[in-house]
């Protein structure tokens, strides 16, 4: 064997030593590498914080992390103590903090740390509206993105532009109307038909007979149960054939045999799976999640920077804030007399 050969065999078997004993190096500091999953144990919550623990220990299964749980009370004053005990045993990895009045206290003390904390079924915009730096980031979506949502679910059944908005003037209707109409506008570059009702009336005959020089392919009907029906109701004597989606609060049973003798295909938004709330199940799969983006992202590097790929780092988990890529609102149908859990209408 020549010499050049020979010099290449001991670089090589050089290279196989050093990346042996990198791995066993890397072994022995994942050993060490500490979570704490923090959320109520006690209260009317009381089994979100187990739910959480068991689904940390699935995400961390094999990886010999250790995994050490904190009571915050779903409380704020409480979660801001509990985080500062945390972060003076220095964990690598923060998860849970459920209630948002709780992850909001407590993501300031973890962001003045620098510990990385990945807040679990919050879906207050707060929290990374007002995002207390950049080792702070949400699993869940946000309540505030129903309007965008919806205006998206619009203009997919409606790609000729004819929206109208239907809406019963209360304050939750106001907002979603405003954000579905700004959504709308800044893509078609009109804004849909708005035809505002009173809420308490027996039939909406009149003001909706306005839409039928429209007439609209969908519509938006943005407010509560009891009128959501009575607008049914007057869309069926006004023989308008438009589909309907309603906003989130009409996801009940009553809507929902109201729609069942529809003209047309009704819809109401909900929330998106995996994007958040206190469910225990919910919170479960978060807390998997959770830790296994975590441990893909500090494979390659520090965590906190690999999770963020920013606005059009679409790869990435989260965005710039620090927000889930994931979908906050959903149009769901009515499947044998109940909504659907899904936008697939087969669940």
């Amino acid at each position: 064997m020549g010499a050049l050969s020979l010099r290449y065999l001991w670089i090589w078997i050089g290279l196989i030593v050093a990346l042996a004993t990198g791995v066993r190096d890397a072994a022995l500091a994942e050993a060490s590498l500490r979570i704490v999953v923090a959320g109520p144990a006690t209260g009317r919550h009381a089994q979100s914080l187990p739910a959480m623990v068991a689904g940390a220990r699935r995400g961390a299964a094999g990886a010999g992390l250790v995994i050490k749980d904190v009571d915050d009370g779903c409380d704020a004053a409480r979660a801001e103590g509990a985080a500062r005990e945390i972060v003076s045993s220095k964990p690598d990895l923060v998860i849970g903090h459920p209630c948002p009045a709780a992850a909001i206290a407590a993501a300031r003390v973890y962001a003045d740390a620098g510990v990385v904390f990945i807040a679990l079924g919050v879906r207050h915009p707060e929290l990374t509206d007002k995002r207390a730096g950049p080792t702070i980031f949400r699993l869940a979506g946000r309540d505030d993105r129903q309007g965008a949502a919806a205006a998206t679910e619009l203009m997919a059944l409606a790609p000729s532009g004819r929206i109208a908005i239907v809406q019963d003037r209360t304050a939750y209707a106001r907002g979603l109307t405003a954000a579905v109409t700004a959504a709308i506008a800044d893509v078609k570059g009109m804004p849909p038909f708005v035809v505002p009702i009173v809420a308490g009336r027996r039939d909406y005959d009149a003001e909706l007979a306005k839409l039928t020089g429209l007439p609209p392919d969908v519509i938006f009907f943005a407010g509560y149960p009891s009128e959501a029906a009575v607008v049914l109701r007057s869309l069926r004597k006004a023989r308008l054939g438009a589909a309907v989606i309603a906003s989130d609060a009409n996801a009940t049973d009553d809507f929902a045999k109201a729609a069942e003798g529809s003209l047309s295909q009704v819809k109401v938004m909900v929330r998106g799976a995996g994007s958040g709330g206190l469910d225990p199940g919910d919170l479960r799969e978060a807390a998997e999640r959770a830790v296994i983006i975590w441990q893909a992202a500090r494979i390659s590097g520090d965590p906190a920077t690999n999770m963020s790929g920013g606005d059009s780092g679409s790869a990435s988990p989260f965005d710039a804030k620090g927000d889930a890529r994931v979908h906050s609102f959903v149009a769901v149908p009515l499947v044998a007399g109940r909504w659907s859990k899904s936008a697939n209408a087969s669940e």
